[in-house]
């Protein structure tokens, strides 16, 4: 048996074993055209899939009696803090505009899986 094979297999287990996951973040935020409400959420870890993501935020605001609630969800980041600051410039922005804003928490968004 060659000396390097018990190396080369312990290399090939690395490689084999899968990277730990990064966790993604973001946060969404729903307002309504016609109206000053804005709402905007928790930042919060989240998977790729912005589109079903907003989708979701869409249907969670009118379900709460928002109506024709237009949605957005960053892209989801690894960088936590980046995506806190982008929170909260969303909420100085809508803020100096004079909406009403509301918080959604944690709690009642992303639905639990």
């Amino acid at each position: 048996m060659n000396s390097r094979s018990p190396i080369a297999l312990a290399f090939l287990l690395v490689l084999a074993t899968p990277a730990a996951a990064v966790e993604r973040w973001t946060f969404c935020v729903g307002w309504a055209p016609a109206a000053k409400d804005v709402w905007i959420s928790e930042v919060f870890p989240a998977g790729l899939d912005r589109e079903r993501l907003e989708v979701a935020y869409k249907n969670f605001l009118e379900r709460q009696g928002a109506a024709r609630v237009i949605a957005q969800c960053p892209l989801p980041s690894d960088d936590k803090t980046s995506v806190v600051n982008a929170q909260t410039s969303a909420e100085d922005f809508n803020r100096k505009l004079g909406a009403t804003l509301h918080a959604v928490s944690t709690q009642e968004f992303p639905p639990r899986r």
